[in-house]
């Protein structure tokens, strides 16, 4: 077939590049579609149509990884079908009332095609060609070629055999691996659906986007498809998706929102305000309760409707499977290396190859022979097994952390776990426990604008409850027509499934305290049908009621509450707005009451000036510092009548408040945290939580667990006017050094006070302690001593950050707050994926860890997620725990250290096997002789095999070191060690060599034909000498390789490879000093001298204490001076010697990193490391200021 190069729109094949540089040949298709289709692609909003634009009616379409892409003549391009979009939903219009018509849902369904996360079943046949293709095993299968052409025939059939059990063995787990992840994925259930006036049941697999169903049908559990609530309201389980173990509950779109309008539907997921309304695809649906329907022609019935948004591949739930079906490529050095080096030895194998091929012409071997030899020595020098060398640790590593309940979906993260430099933690539910204990209730008197004294049960407020003349109630606070008893009771959003509340663990603390319960009653009769089965609060077909207990009635002086309290409408808790709120209303009351719940700096600017005490950032300081969270609580009686109030927006609401006081709740720490963050903090990874909670609570929490030190001074983000900044930089701090400042930095809009003495602040520029008024000398004094301590750290706010990242982002300043930073409270999701990604700038492996939905943008971010999730397979980050709690952090990390040092060392063996039998053979080919078959079969299988294996197997040590694992094979302590250790093997293999020829006797290998080159027979005392050596350094090799502590535990706690070392080292000793006449048959040996035996063994000792010594000892203090010459050589190849001797070119950082030091020679500068990450200069030019810093 001949391609060539055409316009798109006449493309039998498409060309794709992936962005990780995958190439692909796509074949186009054609569909036949209605014009008014093509018109969701919304084309007339980025290019003016002129008549011919919208008269397409053939579309050209190819699929990518399991996306459809579509033609549109009038953008000129290929269109993810995902960007689709319904014309009527751009008006806020839903699919009428009587829904698709049928030919519309053929024309959709032609476009979008099933609606199912099909992932293709592939036959063994179909893998076993994939696997056969793979170049490892290509290369295995030409080299059982070259060994049988040589009657290598024993050996070769063992390595067939292997490589057969390896085949079926990755084809099982592939197989495996697809039927789990199909399991996970597909799913189709029968579904009602709303055609053309009539409800109809179908295969969800026939659903299309716009389509109306039933989601009340029994035996709908799963959502198959992604979509909006119109009708009724449900509860789903989305922990599957998002890791969160809490059920969200899901609101119907309400009328005249314009959602539809904003909706992003090509985007990943949804925004958070939307999310409420959207039932995601794969998420279980708990309860899901009727309403009178419009939907539909004929008899009114009860439904709970919703609208299809997007099917397949192209919902939340398919986004996730496509990143684990075709995962996104760790760019880790170690594998970049490994394929350098691999590179090397084929060169090396090539060199070889000419110099024996000259060599065994010279002696008069055929052209047949010299060819096998010399493809020999390519199969010698380039070891087939080197590539599952470089992931078994991984493999190792992810089953082990399974045991213990980790479950890993991207084992390439197992590695990059080695190198976490800075751990991000989510607080509640990740540090503390989920569960909150409400501790007391702090309300305001209106009459006198204070705090009362604090409530720590829930009796006071009933007994403070009565009723004005005009009807009203009204308890302590003093206000008519709301109560505090009514704002704690009834802001919530909780719901009651077989007779348990489900929601937020904070509002069932609440309701807890209070002691009320819900219940919730249909108030039609015969309109449900079951007891999960009731109508929506905007059609009044259901009512929930929150009544006092009945013991409850004996403290109360007024019945106002007796009926309880009906919630009429509730706008639940908002991330980005902070804050919830409910309308409700007591039968004996006229008027509706409203009350909203949020964090204290919200509601203020929500509530009346004159209702907030003078005194409340006191209040809540005090209470925050004792480690309370926070929950400031508003109301207003509203004089609305019940249906109008059902029609009024949040913002409506929310408004005009009065402030009612504080509740606060306790958090306590999980068992584990401290002593995982302490571990964390001995191997030096830096800390930092990440929460939405009060700056000051967040600090108390961090205090506790040891993320701040108990003596640390903490420095407290402070929004505030350019010109009402609190330090003058040129006045208090005008003998500080500036040079990395930028000056014109607009930092001075945020000012940072200490948390226990607000005469202390920092400087906006050098973020250094300062005293807030330079004619403090007492302040002055205690900023120069924290400055000499360094125990400080700065919180920062959401806001104060979100603004510094949009205005202050390429400042030296933005770079040294990141670095600072140690708690970022009051933090959005989006504010806490950006804070990793600012990280990630800065040069940081960055991980985090978090329990719920809000985290889930983070643990996609960081390069190590940890989501602490009950799912077993949840798609929200690499991994997920089941256990919850942070001990599964450095559980990773050990992990991915063990797993890295694992493939560092099985690397270096294999690549020292493949040389040492690779110079053996070299030296034997100079006489046209070889390794025999038996020798061959033994190396490979009885030691290399079993030696290999067991390295692999060494398990994690027990604790974390300072100092991070190298992940470049190109590392100078690396190198070192790998050329050292081959340069000693070759030298004693040259020593034999010699020493061997020089007996007196030593036969010279003759061919047994005379003239017959190829007759030489390759058993002989060179061969037998150079094997029996060899032998030895097989075995000796992995011990010395066998790294053990700081990463893993020892060798000797490994008891399977000390086994094996241990049976080798006696067999192979038992083979050269006692050698009985079976056995030098089997291996092809020759009889030698009992002396000459010793020697062998001799030179095996010495060539095993030498490279330990070396190993130990001397690579490590040469590695340094050598990797000094080799750059002093290179810079002189390239003529760059004398920048490195001036070093004109220097960042801010590197400049800040060496001043005041004293001149750096060459020698020492050519031992500087070379590209440094970024954190690491801020960080030492933040300690040599700290070191000089003269206030």
């Amino acid at each position: 077939m001949t391609l060539r190069t055409i316009s798109l729109s006449s493309a039998s094949y498409v060309h794709i590049t992936s962005n990780d540089k995958h190439l692909s040949l796509e074949l186009v298709t054609h569909i036949e579609v209605h014009n008014s289709l093509v018109s969701g692609f919304d084309v007339s909003k980025e290019h003016s149509c002129d008549g011919s634009a919208g008269i397409t009616t053939r579309l050209n379409i190819f699929e990518f990884r399991h996306y459809r892409f579509a033609y549109i003549p009038a953008l000129s391009c290929y269109v993810s079908v995902s960007q689709w979009k319904d014309p009527a939903w751009t008006s806020g219009i839903p699919t009428s009332t009587t829904g698709l018509d049928g030919d519309t849902a053929v024309q959709r369904r032609r476009l979008f095609g099933e609606c199912v996360i099909c992932i293709q079943d592939k036959s063994y046949l179909q893998l076993l060609w994939e696997e056969a293709l793979n170049p490892f095993y290509i290369f295995q299968a030409a080299s059982i070629a070259i060994w049988c052409s040589e009657e290598y025939y024993y050996y070769s059939g063992a390595i067939l055999l292997i490589s057969a059990a390896s085949i079926a063995s990755t084809l099982i787990s592939t197989k495996q691996a697809s039927r789990r992840i199909r399991d996970m994925s597909a799913y189709v259930c029968p579904t009602l659906v709303l055609r053309e006036g009539g409800w109809h049941q179908i295969e969800s697999s026939q659903l299309v986007p716009g389509d109306i169903i039933d989601i009340s049908l029994p035996g709908f559990e799963i959502l198959p498809c992604e979509a909006i609530l119109l009708e009724g309201d449900c509860i789903a389980n989305e922990s599957m998706l998002t890791g969160e173990s809490v059920p969200e509950s899901k609101m119907p779109l309400e009328p005249n929102n314009n959602i539809l309008q904003s909706i992003d539907i090509a985007a990943h997921t949804f925004h958070l305000d939307m999310s409420r309304h959207i039932l995601f695809a794969g998420t279980k649906l708990i309860r899901a309760r009727k309403t009178e329907s419009a939907y539909g022609s004929g008899i009114t019935m009860q439904r709970t409707t919703a609208m299809v948004l997007r099917t397949g591949f192209y919902t939340t739930k398919g986004s996730l499977v496509r990143s684990i079906l075709f995962p996104h490529p760790t760019r880790f050095r170690f594998y970049t290396d490994a394929l350098r080096f691999v590179m090397v030895l084929a060169g090396l194998a090539i060199v070889g190859f000419i110099v024996n091929t000259i060599n065994l012409h010279r002696l008069g071997v055929s052209t047949g022979e010299i060819v096998k030899k010399a493809l020999d020595l390519i199969t010698i020098a380039v070891p087939p097994a080197l590539p599952a060398a470089m992931t078994i640790g991984m493999v190792f590593a992810a089953r082990r952390l399974r045991k213990v309940g980790i479950f890993c979906i991207s084992p390439s993260r197992i590695n990059v776990a080695s190198k976490i430099a800075v751990m991000c933690f989510d607080k509640t539910g990740t540090l503390t426990e989920d569960r909150l204990d409400m501790t007391g209730v702090h309300l305001v008197s209106r009459r006198s604008n204070r705090f009362l004294d604090m409530q720590e049960t829930a009796e006071p407020l009933f007994e403070s409850l009565a009723v004005t003349n005009s009807g009203s109630v009204i308890d302590m606070i003093g206000v008519p027509g709301i109560s505090a008893i009514g704002a704690i009771a009834t802001c919530h959003s909780l719901h009651v499934v077989d007779n348990a509340l489900v929601g937020d663990p904070l509002e069932i603390e609440m309701l807890r305290f209070t002691g009320w319960r819900i219940d919730e009653e249909c108030v039609s009769d015969g309109l449900a049908n079951s007891c999960n089965l009731s109508a929506t609060p905007s059609d009044n077909l259901y009512r929930k009621t929150v009544n006092p207990p009945s013991t409850a009635f004996e403290r109360m002086s007024s019945v106002h509450y007796s009926a309880g309290i009906s919630i009429i409408k509730c706008f639940e808790f908002a991330s980005e707005l902070c804050r919830a709120s409910v309308i409700a209303q007591s039968p004996h009351s006229r008027d509706a009451e409203v009350y909203v719940k949020g964090a204290p700096e919200v509601l203020q600017g929500l509530c009346l000036a004159h209702t907030i005490p003078p005194d409340l950032d006191q209040v809540i300081a005090r209470h925050a510092k004792s480690g309370s969270r926070v929950i400031a609580i508003a109301g207003k009686p509203l004089a609305v009548p019940q249906d109008s109030s059902k029609l009024l927006g949040r913002s409506e609401v929310e408004c005009d408040l009065i402030f009612i006081g504080l509740l606060l709740f306790a958090n306590k720490l999980k068992p584990k945290t401290a002593d995982v963050l302490r571990e964390l903090h001995s191997a030096k990874i830096r800390t930092i939580m990440c929460t939405g909670d009060n700056p000051l609570t967040a600090v108390c929490v961090a205090r506790e667990c040891g993320l701040i030190a108990s003596d640390m001074h903490v420095f407290v983000s402070r929004l505030t006017p350019l010109s009402a900044s609190l330090i003058d930089n040129d006045k208090t701090l005008s003998k500080s050094n500036t040079e990395t400042v930028n000056l014109h930095a607009p930092l001075m809009d945020v000012s940072w006070i200490e948390s226990e003495d607000d005469r202390i602040v920092l400087n906006p520029m050098s973020l250094v302690p300062a005293a807030a008024n330079i004619a403090d000398d007492a302040a002055a004094e205690r900023a120069r001593e924290i400055i000499q301590t360094r125990k400080f750290c700065i919180v920062i706010t959401g806001n104060a950050f979100e603004y510094l990242e949009k205005n202050a982002q390429q400042t030296e300043a933005w770079k040294r707050l990141l670095m600072r930073g140690t708690v970022f409270a009051r933090m959005s999701p989006e504010q806490k994926a950006s804070l990793v990604g600012q990280l990630q700038r800065l040069g940081y492996i960055a991980g985090f860890c978090g329990d719920g939905a809000n985290d889930i943008s983070a643990l996609r971010t960081a390069d190590v997620g940890i989501s602490l999730s009950e799912a077993e397979a949840s798609v929200a980050a690499p991994f997920t725990s089941r256990t919850a709690d942070i001990q599964c952090v450095p559980t990773v990390i050990r992990e991915g250290c063990c797993s890295i040092v694992t493939s560092f060392s099985c690397f270096k063996y294999m690549a020292l096997y493949s040389i040492i039998q690779f110079t053996t053979c070299c030296m034997l080919y100079s006489y046209d002789i070889n390794l025999t078959n038996g020798q061959f079969l033994y190396i490979d299988l009885f030691t290399i095999l079993p030696i290999a294996v067991c390295i692999d197997r060494f398990v994690p040590s027990e604790r974390l070191v300072p100092k991070r694992p190298s992940a470049r094979l190109t590392s100078k302590k690396v190198l070192t060690s790998l050329l050292g250790n081959i340069a000693l093997v070759v030298v004693f293999q040259t020593v034999m060599f010699l020493i061997t020829e020089a007996q007196s006797w030593y036969q010279k290998p003759k061919p047994s034909i005379p003239g017959d080159a190829d007759s030489t027979r390759n058993e002989g005392e060179l061969n037998t000498s150079l094997y029996l050596l060899s032998s030895f350094q097989y075995l000796f090799m992995g011990v010395v390789l066998s790294i053990g502590p700081p990463y893993r535990k020892p060798a000797l706690r490994s008891y399977t490879f000390v086994a094996v070392v241990g049976v080798l080292l006696v067999f192979d000793l038992w083979v050269t000093l006692i050698p009985v006449p079976g056995l030098r048959s089997l291996f092809g040996l020759v009889y030698i001298s009992i002396g000459w035996r010793f020697v062998i063994a001799g030179m095996a000792a010495a060539n095993f204490v030498l490279c330990c010594y070396c190993e130990r000892v001397v690579f490590p203090r040469l590695a340094r001076p050598l990797a000094k010459i080799g750059r002093f050589c290179r810079l002189v190849a390239t003529g760059k010697l004398s920048d490195i001797a001036s070093n004109p070119n220097m960042t801010a950082s590197e400049i800040a990193s060496t001043q005041n030091q004293t001149t750096v020679g060459l020698w020492e500068r050519l031992g500087q490391r070379q590209g440094r990450k970024e954190y690491k200069l801020i960080e030492q030019a933040m300690a040599n200021e700290a070191n000089t810093f003269d206030v």
